[in-house]
């Protein structure tokens, strides 16, 4: 798709410039041009229209290019401007780029003139793009200062002449208007123009009265329900044209009026005229005219609570003993306020507290202690207790936070059982329905003789009682206590002990769990630790007779041998039972060797391993294995890899693993890829085969004990499940990682060894072809 671009070119060659032409056409623009000779045809140009780019000769006839510039300067037009000339020289070119060319070209060479142009034509548009910004900053910093300071004049000033005077010069200044108005409503369409500021040369208004026969029938209503009008050209047809004759005979081309609400009526309407032409008015200025129209509306409330309060000084006594009697008014609402607040502030820090302790801690009984003592401390009672109900609804206090002087309920030694057979006999009472219970004393609260004695005996004299439901049964109850004397429970004190009971559940609830979970942990260490031992067990007690099976199979072996029977059955059945007594050893063996490595007494001999002998060496046995199979290998080892310090025999079981691995899933003439390389201290080796995908969710747990990916063994080739996991517990024995990834039809697996690990001797052995 072709860019367009309107080039104005200065140039006495029309052939130079078809040139200039071709190479930007060729480049993909598509050209708007004009070709000018002299400065008056430059600046017509200029005038003319806009343009993206200047392209400009050095010399022309009673014309150059540094005199094309200067006068593209004085414009004030911001455009690239480039001299392509076949004459200038270096000198001239440099003095041109000094003076604010933005770059120059040679003709014979033009190949750089495209992406000149798009450069300094992108340049172009981001300064213009930041000059609107910053125009745009600078006209909200106006009209924000211009609130401010019509607002701060209304706060300061009861004089609302002056405010209203102000208000309408700035407005204008502001918005570069040809007048601004502030027009008062009164009955039957008419209205007065309370305040004015106009520009010179246009039709004062102020002070008079005017008389609109449309305004009543089609705009006061629209008005009142806070319409705004933005009138850009009063002849465009969107408003009445009975209005349209009213407003040109004050020589109005557009107009934006917003109305001036007082409550319950329409005072007037404050309203910017653009004589001199049509204007669209923008949205910023539409919102600054009504805030401001706001602001008048406060000035005109204020002067007339101003006008109210200086007839009420008349009556002076009654008004100063109302002020007085208001001042008090509001003096308590603010310290109810106040209070209401701090009380407020109180119960969001302690439940926060309380949430920060139960998220913080697993331990019940400090979260508690934390909680109770909190509580305690904000509603400044004598005692917060729990009470855990038990199986027959009797119960006991299992934690207390108390005041020094009061005998405690709980302590080391001390656990007070209270058995209320009110609650026993109804299961919980009201507090099975939730209900929050307070007295504000027993003494008052119609309770029994026996029931206000046990809360004498527990020096009770009012308090408050909050249901503690755990898993939708009532587990136990949170109780606060005046001891001192009688106590009225406010509402927001019971509504915190409501939301601390439900903070408390929470706390039980995950104190259960976590001692379930700790349990379940515990057991299931515990039937690991078995399953271990077992399988250790077992894989030694078997080793002993399947290596005694083995042998006495090739024992047999020897027999047919020497008395030369041949039988293709019995060979074949001689096979399967070599076959199996292997991969049972292989099992036995694999188990034992990570049974060893989970247990961290796997011995590790650490020597210095030639790689560039041993990496063929592991390789090599595999290459007549993968012919057979129809398979392909590629091996990718740079010269002169370094030695590796390790565990020969762990290194050579982990590639041995994984190449056997590939061989195994790898389809017929897919290919298998063993890479090696070294980077930051690490030996990378990578093993990889394709033809085959492995499922993203199966990835992680390719390297657990006994688990196959079934769904990609389409040969039933079968196996232990423990060759992935014996790889990945030596590469960590040996301070490595292994990382798996399959995607488009390849599987990789990656390891990296460290080449001199922490641990190594510097007395190490060597394995190289030497003593091999």
């Amino acid at each position: 798709m072709s860019e367009p671009l309107i080039v104005l070119m200065v140039e006495d060659s029309k052939d130079d410039a078809l040139l200039v032409l071709r190479a930007l056409r060729q480049d993909g623009f598509n050209v708007v041009w004009e070709r000018v000779q002299t400065a008056d045809q430059f600046r017509a140009a200029l005038a003319s229209r806009t343009w993206d780019v200047v392209i400009s000769d050095y010399r022309l006839p009673g014309f150059d290019a540094p005199a094309a510039l200067s006068i593209l300067q004085q414009s004030g037009v911001d455009l690239p401007f480039i001299v392509v000339s076949g004459t200038i020289g270096e000198i001239a070119a440099v003095a041109m780029m000094k003076a604010g060319a933005h770059d120059y070209l040679m003709k014979e060479n033009l190949t750089r003139l495209p992406e000149a142009v798009r450069r300094e034509v992108r340049e172009a548009q981001v300064r213009a793009e930041r000059r609107q910004a910053e125009i745009q900053l600078r006209q909200t910093a106006e009209r924000e200062q211009l609130m401010r300071t019509v607002t701060e004049r209304i706060r300061r000033s009861l004089d609302l002449d002056e405010i209203l005077s102000a208000t309408v010069t700035e407005v204008r200044q502001l918005l570069q208007a040809d007048r601004v108005i502030l027009f008062q409503v009164s009955l039957q369409s008419h209205g007065y123009v309370v305040q004015e500021s106009v520009g010179d040369g246009w039709q004062p208004l102020l002070g008079q009265n005017i008389y609109d026969p449309c305004f009543q029938e089609n705009y006061i209503e629209q008005y009142f329900h806070g319409h705004t009008w933005a009138i850009a050209d009063i002849d465009d047809g969107s408003i009445q044209p009975c209005h349209a004759e009213f407003l040109r005979q004050f020589q109005v081309r557009a107009s934006l009026i917003v109305p001036i609400i007082q409550p319950n009526y329409l005072w007037g309407l404050l309203i910017a005229h653009h004589c001199s032409q049509t204007r669209q008015w923008h949205s910023e200025e539409i919102q600054l005219l009504k805030h401001l129209a706001d602001q008048v509306a406060i000035a005109l409330q204020q002067a007339d609570l101003y006008r109210q309060t200086q007839l009420e000084l008349s009556e002076r006594q009654r008004a100063e003993a109302a002020l007085q009697q208001l001042n008090q008014e509001l003096e308590q609402r603010v310290q109810e306020r106040t209070l209401a607040l701090q009380q407020q502030a109180e119960q969001e820090r302690l439940l926060r507290l309380i949430v920060q302790n139960i998220h913080r801690s697993l331990d019940l009984d400090e979260i508690l202690a934390t909680v109770l003592d909190e509580t305690r401390q904000t509603l400044q009672v004598d005692r917060v207790t729990i009470y855990q109900f038990a199986p027959d609804w009797s119960g006991r206090f299992v934690a207390e936070s108390v005041g020094e002087e009061w005998s405690p309920l709980v302590a080391e030694g001390v656990q007070t059982v209270w058995e209320d057979t009110h609650l026993q006999e109804t299961k919980g009472g009201r507090y099975r329905n939730g209900e929050t219970f307070a007295v504000s004393d027993i003494y008052q609260a119609g309770h029994t003789d026996c029931h206000v004695e046990i809360l004498a005996q527990f020096q009770v004299r009012a308090y408050a009682i909050a249901p503690i439901f755990l898993d939708e049964q009532l587990w136990g109850l949170l109780a606060i206590y005046q001891n001192t004397g009688p106590r009225d429970w406010r509402a927001w004190e019971l509504r915190l002990l409501q939301q601390i009971s439900l903070q408390t559940a929470i706390a039980l609830r995950q104190s259960n769990l976590y001692q379930t979970a700790q349990a379940q942990v515990a057991e299931l260490e515990k039937l690991h630790q078995i399953k271990d031992d077992f399988l250790s067990t077992v894989s030694h007690e078997l080793r002993s007779p399947m290596t005694n099976i083995k042998m006495a199979i090739q024992m047999v072996e020897v027999l047919l041998e020497q008395h030369q029977i041949q039988d293709e059955r019995l060979t074949r059945y001689m096979q399967i039972l070599e076959d199996e007594c292997s991969q049972e050893l292989n099992l036995i063996n694999d188990l034992l060797d990570l049974q060893r490595l989970e247990a961290g007494v796997q011995s590790i001999e650490l020597e210095n391993v030639d790689l560039n002998y041993w990496l063929p060496s592991i390789i090599e046995p595999f290459e007549a294995r993968i012919q057979e199979q129809h398979q392909r290998l590629k091996v990718n080892l740079p010269q002169n890899l370094p030695s590796i310090t390790t565990d020969l025999n762990g290194f050579k079981r982990i590639l041995m693993e994984l190449l056997h691995n590939a061989c195994k899933y790898t389809p017929p003439h897919e290919l298998i890829t063993l890479t090696a390389h070294v980077a930051d201290g690490m030996l990378n080796v990578q093993v990889s085969n394709s033809g085959i995908d492995l499922p993203a969710e199966e990835l992680p747990r390719l390297f657990e004990k006994f688990y196959r990916v079934v769904s990609v063994d389409r040969w039933n080739r079968g196996g232990t499940g423990l060759g992935l996991a014996l790889v990945k517990r030596l590469v960590e024995y040996l301070h490595g990682s292994i990382e798996v990834e399959s995607a488009n039809a390849l599987t990789s697996f990656t390891i990296r060894l460290p080449i001199q690990p922490q641990s190594a001797s510097a007395n190490s052995t060597s394995a190289n072809p030497a003593n091999a």
